[in-house]
């Protein structure tokens, strides 16, 4: 079930009465590095001729790189290797991912269950890649529960990250709200049954 949730700018996130678990995806929901993505894959494309809008790559995130690599040559008729295109995106994001910041609206909603309800993320990132920023902003510590891309085999939109959070949170997928901010998140919450709310308009 989406939620929308009127006057977004205006109101803080939220959490409705029947939500027993609460599940995070990270880039651009719990940290604001999706515009270092966009800039980085921008950029790794140019070399190409390729140009594409903020609103299009966001349509695209949630999944591993490799697999967004593999679907940007598909699209554009690049002629490079996606682990080649992916070793020069990484180049290029590297040097900014230690400026990324919490957003605050998201946050504000973890302070407010903290204990209270349990909490995971469920993200299209590496492992290693997820601990780093997690880390960085300084909130790791509070998710018993991080799912990533090295632990499952069908990415988003397909529904297995979030219901292996549920699972591991032991709570029913019917229980859960998803806090996203891809399209592909937003569709594998609600293949997954979930409840789930686009956090864009809390921040944009």
């Amino acid at each position: 079930m989406m939620f929308n949730q009127d006057n977004c700018n205006d109101l803080k996130i939220k959490v409705p009465q029947v939500i027993e678990g609460l599940i995070f995806d990270m880039d651009g929901t719990l940290v604001n590095s999706t515009p270092v993505h966009y800039k980085a894959w921008s950029e790794a494309v140019k070399p190409f001729g390729v140009e594409f809008d903020y609103a299009f790559f966001i349509t695209l995130t949630g999944r591993p790189v490799i697999e967004l690599s593999k679907d940007l040559i598909k699209r554009f008729g690049l002629d490079i290797a996606p682990i080649e295109l992916v070793k020069n995106k990484e180049q290029l994001v590297e040097n900014n991912l230690h400026n990324v910041e919490l957003i605050q609206p998201v946050y504000e909603v973890i302070k407010q269950y903290k204990g209270q309800l349990p909490m995971a993320v469920g993200t299209g990132a590496s492992r290693e890649r997820a601990q780093f920023l997690l880390s960085t902003v300084g909130i790791i510590d509070e998710f018993d529960i991080i799912v990533t891309s090295d632990d499952v085999d069908n990415y988003k939109p397909h529904p297995e990250t979030f219901l292996k959070a549920a699972k591991s949170m032991g709570v029913e997928p019917a229980n859960c709200l998803v806090l996203e901010d891809g399209q592909l998140g937003i569709e594998a919450a609600k293949e997954a049954g979930m409840h789930v709310i686009d956090v864009k308009p809390f921040y944009e």
